[in-house]
């Protein structure tokens, strides 16, 4: 306690952009021939001169979000989901601003289906966790920032690690409480790879570094809601079944510079079948407090779990997948002949190894797992 009451927050380093860094990121998108080309990835009818005007118009975050990635986010849910479907944010919404706490399966899609609605209900987009990961290039990061994202530093010594921590911590409380501005954070570091979803216990450590000795009443502070997506068809299942494989053979796995951006290409691409989304807030007093520090921590984390595997919707892809990874007939109920050789031949089509066909039945089953054991 005594290091982290020395660490005193300073926010330069993560927090969204001020008003001259707004400004300064436009002029910069303005001169970059990188830039055009990338909305023109997106919209390929916009000339040099349309991305141009577009751009002058904007003079905040929430400017560049609703003239660049709505349209975007519009023709992604018309072209690559057949179903979305977005529970409990009415209610929320009337509740003033919050922590969203999010399951994690897509880098982009998690936070940015929720930016859509939001916009669309006439309400305020959230912050959003950006890991230093992503940022890979002066156009990257300029075009993050403008999308109302904070950073989060996942790498350095173990020093610097704690004192990013505090920094976090102290960020997110001061948008909350003191800002009174929404954001949105995933539950754990980097995507869930094998459809397993929990709650990283490092998250909730964080969130209370910057509160008071009341544990109960610093996790109020929060106003945490706890979002659950679910997604028929996995984004990027293939890569994260590769990659899982990766892991295990050699014990590491090294990205490219590239790839975090490629997968949210591929992500955003992809179809997806049905999505859903549904939110509920953390109800604090279903948590025992009266234990050590460590064991709340672990009460709150398995808290949230709880509330993502409730609230995620099962499709019949996560049915099959256990029926067929078990070798069982529990779920026939769900799916028939064609579904199942629809599913199958979607497998096969992924991959023709037999180890990267079992991984992805499991990013399909676990969900069915968790709902199962842990509800």
């Amino acid at each position: 306690m005594s290091m982290i009451n020395e660490i005193l927050p300073d926010f330069r380093g993560i927090a969204p952009y001020s008003q001259q860094q707004i400004e300064e990121a436009l002029n910069f998108l303005i001169k970059s021939n990188q830039f055009n080309n990338g909305a023109r990835y997106f919209y390929p009818n916009w000339s040099d001169a349309i991305i141009e005007e577009k751009l002058k118009t904007c003079h905040s975050c929430a400017d560049f979000q609703t003239a660049f990635v709505i349209p975007m986010l519009d023709d992604l849910i018309k072209n690559s989901i057949n179903q979305l479907k977005i529970y409990g944010l009415d209610e929320i919404c009337k509740e003033g601003n919050h922590l969203f706490i999010s399951n994690h399966r897509d880098i982009f899609i998690d936070a940015a289906l929720l930016q859509h609605w939001l916009h669309y209900h006439d309400h305020p987009y959230t912050e959003i966790s950006l890991g230093d990961n992503l940022i890979v290039d002066e156009l990257i990061e300029r075009v993050a920032k403008l999308n109302n994202m904070y950073t989060v530093y996942r790498n350095g010594s173990k020093i610097e690690l704690v004192k990013n921590a505090i920094n976090l911590s102290a960020y997110l409380r001061h948008s909350i409480v003191e800002k009174k501005v929404s954001s949105w954070i995933a539950q754990s570091n980097g995507r869930a790879k094998d459809g397993f979803d929990k709650t990283s216990p490092g998250l909730v450590k964080m969130l209370l570094m910057s509160g008071r000795k009341d544990m109960k009443k610093a996790l109020e502070e929060l106003n945490i809601v706890v979002s659950s997506v679910s997604y028929e068809y996995e984004p990027c299942a293939l890569e994260k079944a590769i990659e899982l494989q990766t892991r295990e053979k050699t014990g590491t796995y090294k990205k490219s510079r590239y790839e975090n951006i490629n997968s949210i290409l591929k992500g955003i691409e992809e179809s997806k079948g049905d999505v859903t989304l549904y939110f509920e807030k953390l109800n604090v007093e279903r948590i025992d407090f009266s234990g050590d520090s460590k064991s709340t921590i672990n009460a709150i984390a398995k808290e949230m779990d709880r509330l993502v595997y409730k609230n995620y919707n099962l499709y019949k892809t996560n049915y099959m997948s256990y029926d067929m990874l078990y070798e069982v007939k529990e779920y026939a109920g769900f799916y028939n002949k064609e579904d199942l050789l629809a599913f199958s031949s979607y497998i096969q089509a992924q991959s023709d190894n037999l180890d990267i066909q079992h991984r992805l039945l499991k990013i399909y089953a676990n969900p069915v797992l968790n709902k199962k054991n842990r509800c």
